[in-house]
């Protein structure tokens, strides 16, 4: 495969395989509608630039691309390989979920990640258990590959530097992006007003609205609800709480107006997806 890999719309599912890029020699990259993508070199050599700074990619590096990284493949061996794993939008949520936040701060000053010697068997090791996750386990697919990108990122998380940006300082803008973010980490499960955020963070709705967009590519209110969804999920998922004490728990009026928000945000009613996660993970 030498074309760029693309997926065709935004609800589709984890695809992963190898490809040479080839055909996007020279071009911007652009992976369709996939909201992260992870690339780990197989074999070769390649230079990509990316948010205009240029890398030199060798076998076993990891370059890690949020759907916002402007990329462009510049140049490539004659074997230059990659491994891809293009992640969707709510495929992706979930898996970040768990993750600290300093990995985000991190990914996104540095997309380009150079294993050690000691950790580039791991990477690979990881490429073969996504492969075969993929390929020969459809009852637990879902979550085993869930749990395997969840422990590749934490492994980044643990080894990172005690200033992750390298010293850089934050604009404020950046300042006050990243604080939205750890304030809805903190308080989404009480306060789903963007109002809330915005008097937090002593500055307007609108203004947040626009720091949102350039950062996150999301309103404040679909980052909010993003967060609050993945709560209702956990809580569905893994407590045997009656909808009453989701609906309590999350500060929800009552069980009625969890069950709307629920199925407006995901197409699924909360029973359903409740039934779904237990039957996956053999509770069913």
């Amino acid at each position: 495969m030498h074309h760029i890999p693309k997926l065709s719309a935004p609800d589709d599912p984890l695809r992963m395989g190898e490809t040479t890029l080839a055909e996007g020699l020279g071009l911007p990259l652009a992976f369709g509608h996939a909201y992260l993508t992870v690339l780990v070199c197989l074999c070769g050599r390649a230079r990509f630039t990316l948010n205009f700074k240029e890398h030199a990619v060798r076998r076993g590096d990891v370059v890690v691309l949020a759907e916002d990284t402007i990329a462009l493949f510049k140049r490539r061996s004659r074997g230059f390989n990659v491994f891809f794993c293009l992640i969707p939008k709510r495929f992706a949520t979930e898996v970040a979920y768990p993750l600290p936040n300093p990995l985000f701060v991190f990914l996104h000053d540095h997309p380009h990640c150079v294993p050690t010697q000691h950790d580039r068997p791991l990477i690979a090791g990881w490429v073969a258990q996504m492969r075969d996750i993929a390929g020969s386990c459809p009852t637990y697919r879902h979550i085993m590959l869930r749990n395997q990108l969840q422990t590749f990122f934490l492994k980044i998380a643990e080894q990172l530097p005690a200033q992750p940006t390298g010293g850089r300082a934050f604009s404020r803008k950046e300042m006050l992006s990243w604080r939205f973010w750890e304030l809805i980490g903190k308080h989404c499960t009480r306060h789903r007003e963007v109002q809330f955020y915005a008097d937090a963070l002593s500055i307007t709705p609108f203004y947040l609205s626009r720091l949102t967009k350039a950062f996150f590519n999301d309103s404040p209110k679909g980052l909010i609800d993003r967060q609050v969804t993945l709560e209702i999920k956990a809580l569905l998922s893994y407590s045997n709480l009656a909808i009453g004490r989701v609906a309590d728990a999350l500060n929800f009026a009552d069980a009625s107006y969890l069950c709307r928000y629920f199925k407006r945000q995901t197409w699924v009613s909360l029973s359903g997806y409740r039934r779904h996660q237990h039957a996956a993970s053999g509770q069913g």
